[in-house]
């Protein structure tokens, strides 16, 4: 009963945790999205008589009009937090390399006892704080050949452990994704008001002053769009980037263990 109280109450503290930095995330998300605005206002005013870097200014959003691109610095400025945390993470797990946790020398086998005796060094060093991803893997492979001593069983067992383990992290990855479409989403809903905008005063094109209005929605229809899509090519490519750090891991960890643990593993013929 008490220890369900104790996975009750660390639940919601967890909860809480993680609603507290989502709020946090979205308070500088705003906070950062608003000063670029008010900084592209500011060069775009400074430079009102230099024709095209105030051209350049207005286009990322240094206007009264420029309110979608202070949306879409919100949403990227939240997703490369995202993304940045992510990173941490994993390069953190590539730290677990460093422990040695298994023999790397060249023709060493281990025995059925030698497997035990990792296993408990394993146990030892995640009780001292030290948890890392590779220390699971080699943990429950550990514990499978405990049960049955079948190595083809704890392949598999290795197999399916890294195998969830990399569909929990790609699953972290749904607001990200969101957050990345939601960009561009956002960049293409500021071109139809801006065309919407044009089309419902074309009757201004009647006088030079009118047109200049109409060319000005067109301008900021189109601006939207380009700041969306260079957005997206750089949270892409942080996207991308992590991914690829994610497969590196993942690949690293399992050739790491098959090396250095499951090919090791020796049984006399009569047992």
């Amino acid at each position: 009963m008490n220890q369900t109280i104790k996975t009750d109450i660390a639940t919601k503290s967890s909860k809480q945790k993680i609603t507290k930095n989502t709020l946090i995330r979205l308070g500088f998300s705003i906070g950062g999205a608003l000063a670029l605005w008010l900084f592209f206002a500011v060069l775009a005013n400074i430079f009102s008589n230099q024709p095209s870097l105030y051209r350049v200014f207005v286009l990322l959003g240094g206007s009264s009009q420029g309110y979608i691109q202070f949306v879409t610095y919100a949403l990227s400025i939240f997703a490369l937090m995202q993304l940045r945390d992510m990173s941490q993470y994993i390069k953190l797990q590539f730290k677990g390399f460093d422990l040695k946790l298994l023999p790397e020398e060249d023709q060493l086998i281990l025995t059925p006892e030698e497997v035990a005796d990792i296993k408990l060094s394993v146990l030892e060093i995640e009780k001292r704080g030290k948890l890392y991803l590779i220390t699971r893997f080699i943990k429950n492979a550990c514990t499978q050949y405990r049960n049955n001593q079948s190595i083809p069983e704890t392949m598999q067992v290795l197999d399916g452990q890294i195998g969830n383990a990399r569909e929990e992290m790609d699953g972290n990855l749904n607001m990200v994704r969101f957050l990345i479409s939601s960009v561009m989403s956002v960049g293409f809903i500021g071109t139809i008001i801006g065309l919407t905008s044009a089309i419902g005063n074309a009757y201004l094109a009647k006088t030079d002053q009118g047109l200049s209005i109409l060319t000005g929605y067109l301008a900021v229809s189109f601006d939207t769009t380009l700041v969306a899509l260079l957005l997206g090519l750089i949270l892409n490519y942080f996207y991308q980037k992590y991914l690829e750090n994610m497969d590196i891991y993942f690949a690293q960890s399992k050739t790491y263990i098959m090396d250095n643990l499951v090919s090791r593993i020796y049984r006399h013929p009569e047992e």
